[in-house]
């Protein structure tokens, strides 16, 4: 749910490892906006919940490699303006082109469900035409004529 409990239609759920969660905390800070709308604040707050929970698990025999969070297209947008492809946590491993993988492919998502969107109105739009609709009737009354007569023309 987004502001005033309304869904947050272009959001998505990402899997992310700890290593991931740490390299968005490390790179992206609170006060970060994008063009006037403040976006750090909240993916930061959605980062330290996570990661609160990797290390809630930590002690239990199945620890997942990855947790689930919700990320808002705005905030995946931040994550890829700040994660570089080759970026490297603090002990070496190479953490920015598997984060950045997964955030493409959640943008690419939103693109093509606003695409399909898109296409749906458009056809929408289509079958409203007034001629469209005066022939859409011409072809009903033929094959209700051609169901009322027979080949040699009588009537069935």
């Amino acid at each position: 749910m987004g502001e005033k409990g309304l869904p947050v239609a272009n959001a998505r759920s990402v899997s992310l490892s700890e290593l991931e969660a740490w390299a968005i905390e490390d790179m992206i800070r609170h006060t970060w906006t994008d063009e006037g709308k403040p976006i750090g604040r909240g993916l930061l707050l959605k980062i330290f919940a996570l990661i609160r929970e990797f290390e809630a698990r930590r002690s239990e025999p199945d620890t997942p490699s990855e947790l689930p969070v919700v990320l808002t297209e705005e905030e995946m947008w931040a994550v890829d303006f700040h994660i570089r492809r080759g970026h490297l946590d603090p002990s070496g491993v190479r953490v920015g082109r598997e984060l950045l993988l997964k955030v493409f492919g959640r943008l690419l998502d939103i693109r093509t469900a606003e695409e399909m969107k898109r296409l749906r109105f458009a056809e929408a739009a289509d079958s409203e035409n007034p001629e469209r609709l005066r022939r859409l009737r011409e072809m009903r009354e033929q094959l209700r004529r051609d169901d009322t007569t027979a080949p040699d023309g009588s009537a069935n």
